[in-house]
């Protein structure tokens, strides 16, 4: 009701600001066209006697346009004589600005009533960008599946969809996806290290044996095919083989597109293969570190998270054997809440309660370094 109330008061003051003018304005007489052609006719007999007395036209030639000049002002004045009286001038100018300041309002009023929202509420100014138009990727699968439940021959869908499943961190149905896709056409290296990848993300990261068969089986059709380089790599490194993880890594690194996304990931590994190599071998790689952690920003979604994955687990294994690592504590905290894991997070908090005594300087840097994080690191009770 306030905004019709202020959209009326609005019009009313500009209907006012047109009208008021033409209202005000006295009226006058408009003189009739017969009127101006007798003014110019005898401005031109006085310019014509100005002319004649400096010389600038004959006398001749003055009197005969004098004459032919009386004949049209005579004719003119008979023709003022005999028109109507002049009438108003302003009246339709009057009524034109009010019509335009009355249907104005009423327009836009019954314009903005039916085609307009005058229910809605005034929204944000960061919800008033234009949105943009993502497709509705759970729709788009859930179509495929439908197709694929009738026809489940079509190559071309499980090529489509496993993909997909691989990026959603499907690894079940990835590796399902891209078995049926080797089952109904040749084996190329981008498909056998695509179920070899699902294998890895349906194992939560690990490289398991299957995995590193297909990668080797892509390397067989692709010797430089990088992904399975790649995830090679991350088995020798899961595996705690790190003189052999360090030559895979680098000759990655060395031989691999110089502007692959996966070169950060891959240069954070062999520094920590190499730190592994150089350590006693009863002693088990580092996991990662916070810098480990966001290089692996560069990978795509599944091979970040299996990197990423890999190295926590590791972590996780040399802290149950020596749990006196403050440092290393916090490091698989932070692990845990990258890879969107706070469950196990809380846990490994809980852990740390149990090893370094209640009022110990450690206990309470890993807590406040958790609270950091955003975790209730003091409901995390033993």
């Amino acid at each position: 009701m306030l905004f019709w109330l202020i959209a009326f008061l609005l019009a009313a003051v500009s209907t006012l600001v047109i009208v008021l003018p033409l209202l005000l304005r006295p009226a006058r007489e408009a003189p009739a066209r017969e009127s101006y052609d007798e003014e110019v006719y005898r401005a031109q007999l006085t310019e014509l006697g100005e002319d004649e007395a400096r010389g600038g036209i004959g006398a001749d030639e003055a009197a005969a346009s004098r004459a032919e000049i009386g004949r049209r002002l005579l004719r003119a004045h008979q023709a003022a004589e005999a028109a109507p009286a002049g009438r108003p001038r302003g009246r339709p100018a009057v009524a034109a600005g009010l019509a335009v300041a009355l249907l104005l309002p009423v327009g836009t009023f019954l314009f903005y009533d039916r085609w307009g929202s005058p229910e809605v509420p005034d929204q944000p100014l960061a919800l008033r960008a234009a949105p943009t138009q993502t497709p509705d990727i759970a729709a788009a699968v859930a179509e495929i599946e439908r197709r694929l439940a009738a026809e489940p021959d079509d190559a071309e869908g499980w090529s489509v969809v496993a993909p997909v499943y691989l990026r959603l961190g499907e690894g079940e149905k990835a590796s399902a996806a891209f078995r049926n896709v080797l089952r109904l056409r040749p084996p190329t290296a981008q498909t056998v290290a695509g179920l070899g990848e699902a294998l890895v993300q349906a194992a939560g990261g690990k490289v398991t044996p299957e995995a590193e068969t297909e990668f080797h089986k892509a390397l067989a059709l692709d010797a430089e095919w990088v992904p399975a380089r790649f995830f090679l790599a991350l088995g020798l490194s899961q595996q705690g083989r790190a003189a052999e993880a360090a030559e895979a890594w680098s000759d990655l690194l060395r031989t691999g597109p110089p502007d692959g996304p996966w070169r950060p990931v891959a240069e954070a590994a062999l520094a920590d293969a190499r730190s592994g190599a150089a350590a006693p071998p009863a002693t088990p790689a580092p996991g990662p570190s916070a810098e480990d952690v966001e290089a692996a920003e560069g990978l795509s979604d599944g091979d970040r998270r299996a990197m990423v994955e890999g190295m926590v687990s590791r972590l996780a294994q040399r802290l149950d054997a020596e749990p006196g690592d403050a440092d290393g504590w916090k490091r698989l905290v932070r692990s845990y809440v990258v890879l969107d894991r706070p469950d196990e997070a809380l846990a490994a908090l809980r852990r740390v309660r149990t090893v370094f005594p209640a009022t110990s300087p450690e206990l309470e840097d890993i807590l406040g370094f958790a609270r950091g994080l955003g975790l209730k690191a003091d409901t995390t009770t033993p």
